[in-house]
């Protein structure tokens, strides 16, 4: 038996769906403010708000920073079966978040004036930018909260109520872009006041939803160290930098095609980015689904899952990024009315395929390494993609003189290829050795290689339960136990999968890893289905049925259960010596 992708790909696929309808949601909101944009106030509105949209990433910056460092942190302790600290995290986030939130909202409202006059470049749009950026502020508070429920709601395994979310915020969205451009007409203040107003509403419903029934993330504010609010801000860095530099790269990006082309080409390119700004649902959704999986797997050193989640993500993304990129080109004409833009738009539609394509491994790469925990390395892969690729491409085209468009997809294949140069520097010297790296995603394997873990995948059957007991036989023998130590292994296993069985007949599949360390020896087992732990109060019909999980409990130095990201997870561990008796 060796371990398969049955159980990652149900819980991948269970988590991807919902996770990019949570990104699509915030994008959804761009895309309708500048539909409704232009067609109350032309093409020139449409244009203040493609300006405004760097001032707007950099708002995200600091509720992804704070969410995405303290999810996962907390991904990291449910992979060490710690959920105190697990939960300690997501306090630290809450406060953090309110109280950055309104000291940026203050800040930023006192200094709106003079941004409005960057952003806009002194031109006539000043004021369209102004009006949008000022309401825009004021939501900084309920914006930095909005992201962290998303995060802590795929921690939970609750993937229905992140969808629902969606759902409401863009059905808000629009009934308050309607009213508020067309029945009140409150121009560029009110199509930024709809998507705050659906941001609040839909927040504090994913908030509720967070708590209803089990919940391991009660609403609790706590004083957070600065030791605490260090550490968060670190495992952060690489969704905040992101932002930060979309941001960056986004000012730059308009200036020089507003140089190129003039105020025809800056029309396009507003259509272009909300494209991009659509594709991001893919090409972080597909990544940021399997993210808080990755953290955990990390955590336990379960580098056979690990792959598999990377597989699951290349295969399924490449899929979704090429019907992406096929789409559009079919519905260019369309498209181009909608937005009131007279410029052909097939040359451009076929760069930003291009681009999406190439972009959604250079997105998984990143995930990976941040759910690593190398955040330097992931730290530099975002500045390559994020910022200096194609910025860089975009100066390249526009020196040469061809279409400034071809900028996409030569900015996505340089930032593929910085990558693989980043982690060839990383791997030097550690190409040989017990603690080797493996080429693409530097993996330590020397507990696979010593066969000190054993990781597989069954059908809980009789049958199967049955092989998997000689299976851990043999791996006992390779680690020189004693037949007491093997007992210990092969009861845990024949027990614990029996009960599972017993419990949840129709799971397709279980994973488990045995594992033989220097002090320690033991079992970790992961299944899908409702939250069940055999080793808490039982029923007394089920007294005699459990008496081999009884006998488990007195033989055990630890059993921690974690049920999170919709799994039940056992461990179960026993010391590594000699037992006189049982």
């Amino acid at each position: 038996m060796n371990r398969d992708d049955r159980f990652l790909k149900r819980s991948y696929y269970k988590n991807l769906f919902p996770f990019i309808f949570s990104i699509l949601g915030g994008t959804v909101n761009t895309l309708i403010d500048s539909v409704f944009v232009s067609q109350r106030m032309g093409s020139d509105g449409l244009a203040a708000v493609n300006m405004c949209m760097p001032f707007y990433f950099v708002l995200c910056m600091f509720g992804s920073l704070v969410s995405a460092g303290a999810a996962l942190l907390s991904a990291q302790a449910v992979g060490r079966e710690k959920m105190d600290e697990a939960a300690a995290h997501y306090h630290d986030a809450l406060t953090i978040c309110v109280v950055a939130g309104a000291l940026i909202t203050v800040v930023g409202v006192l200094l709106c004036a003079p941004l409005a006059g960057i952003l806009s470049q002194g031109g006539s749009l000043r004021q369209y930018v102004y009006d949008y950026s000022l309401v825009t502020i004021a939501g900084t508070l309920p914006l930095m909260l909005s992201y962290l429920p998303q995060k802590y709601l795929q921690l939970e395994g609750k993937m229905q109520a992140i969808v629902n979310t969606m759902f409401l915020m863009i059905a808000l969205d629009v009934f308050f872009d309607w009213l508020f451009l067309f029945r009140f007409s409150l121009g560029m203040r009110g199509a930024a006041l709809a998507s705050l107003i659906a941001t609040v509403l839909a927040g504090a419903y994913s908030f509720a939803a967070l708590e209803t029934g089990y919940t391991n993330y009660p609403i609790r504010l706590r004083r957070t160290s600065l030791q605490e609010l260090c550490e968060i801000v670190r495992f952060g860095s690489p969704m905040a930098l992101g932002n930060l530099l979309d941001s960056a790269k986004l000012f730059l990006l308009n200036m020089i095609i507003l140089y190129v082309g003039g105020l025809g080409a800056a029309a396009v390119w507003a259509v272009l980015n909300t494209l991009l700004e659509l594709s991001m649902a893919l090409t972080s959704g597909v990544p940021h689904a399997a993210s808080p999986m990755m953290g955990a797997y990390c955590a336990s050193r379960e580098n056979s899952g690990l792959r598999i989640l990377m597989r699951l993500q290349i295969r399924c993304g490449l899929a979704l990024t090429t019907l992406f990129a096929l789409a559009p080109l079919f519905a260019h004409r369309p498209l181009a009315r909608v937005f009131d833009v007279s410029d052909n738009l097939l040359l451009p539609f076929l760069c930003v395929g291009a681009y999406v394509i190439l972009d959604l491994p250079s997105s998984a790469w990143i995930t990976f390494f941040h759910a690593a925990g190398r955040i330097g390395l992931s730290n530099f892969m975002v500045i390559c993609r994020k910022f200096l690729a194609p910025v860089a491409a975009a100066l390249a085209v526009a020196a040469l003189g061809a279409p400034i468009w071809f900028f996409l997809p030569l900015g996505g294949a340089l930032a593929l290829l910085l990558q693989l140069l980043a982690v060839c520097f990383c791997r030097r010297g550690q190409t040989e050795g017990v603690h080797a790296l493996s080429p693409m995603l530097l993996l330590d394997d020397c507990l696979e290689r010593e066969k000190k873990v054993l990781d597989f995948s069954i059908v809980a059957n009789n049958e199967n339960i049955c092989t998997a007991s000689e299976q851990i036989k043999d791996f006992c023998a390779e680690n020189s136990m004693d037949p007491k130590q093997t007992m210990r292994l092969e009861l845990a296993i024949e027990e614990l999968l029996t009960v599972i069985a017993q419990r949840e007949p129709n799971l397709r599949s279980v994973d488990l890893r045995a594992f033989a360390l220097d002090e320690t020896t033991g079992i970790r087992i992961r299944c899908a289905g409702k939250r069940y732990n055999p080793f808490g109060p039982h029923s007394k019909e089920e007294d005699e049925a459990m008496m081999g999980v009884e006998l488990l409990k007195k033989m055990a130095r630890d059993i921690d259960f974690v049920y999170s990201l919709g799994m039940n997870v056992i461990l179960i561990s026993f010391d590594k010596k000699k037992v006189e008796g049982i």
